[in-house]
């Protein structure tokens, strides 16, 4: 744990990455497009919201909260995988992977640095639009437990599609190369889960009548690899004030008790983490090993 925390590699990307004018203004403009949208929204609701309403301020609530974690999410979908894309093979293009290599850094301190140094900027960017979702908070609709669903699940995701570009960053020879790959694995992800689910139960007539316990916990496992299905899902539970970690899904042989897909698509992500980083580190150690 001291080796991670003392690496020069992470002082040097977090100065690098943080004291930089190109942090100020994603930052700057990320929160302008938050707050304007925030606004527009609240401004549409209240002239068309009836004074006597109780449930306006509710609406409101939810409104804000869901345009903010959206926003964050795609913020961090697109733009974790980029910022790690560059982080070994730059050092390549640099001429400074061999003296990378060669210095008394493990090939463990090498990736939890750029890693991390990565993480810590995308975390920034969430704790940043976490004041403006609090503002559900003020007009209700939304608890604290949710927010903190929502925050977990941001990070979890950071983590997850950064180790994505970094994986891709230790396989191509170029940073466009591996910027494409890493943002191409995302899309991937965003686009073929649905289309497959969807055609897999269509063939197999799982709309038709209830899926047996095989498709249930199979595609449904599937599906919650796409974070804004697996978090709507639980978004959609939890505002009709169902349990945060277990819900019933039906199927041929009666009801079954499943884990709430937030909790499914945060056990996947870690795996899915653990394999990149694994095959990264496997990557860059040097040759005579």
């Amino acid at each position: 744990m001291h080796s991670i925390i003392v690496n020069p590699v992470l002082t040097r990307e977090l100065f690098g990455r943080i004291r930089g004018r190109n942090a100020w203004f994603i930052l700057s403009g990320y929160l302008t497009i938050i707050g304007a949208i925030t606004l527009l929204i609240y401004a549409v609701f209240i002239s068309s919201a009836s004074p006597n309403d109780p449930n306006t301020a509710r609406t409101i609530g939810k409104s804000i909260f869901f345009t903010v974690m959206t926003a964050a999410l795609v913020q961090v979908c697109f733009l974790s995988p980029s910022l790690t894309a560059g982080a070994i093979v730059g050092e390549k293009e640099r001429q400074t992977y061999d003296l990378l290599l060669a210095s008394l850094l493990s090939p463990l301190q090498i990736i939890t640095g750029k890693l991390l140094s990565a993480i810590a900027f995308a975390l920034l960017l969430i704790m940043a639009s976490l004041p403006i979702a609090g503002l559900s908070l003020l007009f209700g609709g939304i608890t604290a437990q949710e927010i903190l669903i929502g925050v977990v699940s941001l990070l979890i995701t950071a983590i997850c599609y950064a180790a994505i570009g970094l994986f891709w960053s230790t396989v191509m020879r170029s940073t466009l190369g591996a910027t494409v790959m890493a943002q191409g694995t995302v899309i991937a992800i965003l686009l073929l889960v649905p289309f497959l689910f969807f055609v897999i139960s269509l063939l197999i007539g799982a709309f038709d009548s209830d899926p047996s316990p095989l498709y249930v916990y199979a595609m449904g496992a599937f599906i919650c690899l796409h974070p804004f299905i697996a978090l709507g899902i639980t978004a959609a539970i939890l505002g009709e004030g169902g349990d945060p970690w277990l819900w019933t899904v039906p199927s041929s042989v009666g009801n079954l008790i499943v884990p709430l897909p937030w909790l499914v698509y945060i056990a996947l992500m870690i795996v899915v983490t653990v394999v990149c980083l694994s095959l990264a580190l496997h990557r860059i150690r040097p040759a005579e090993e």
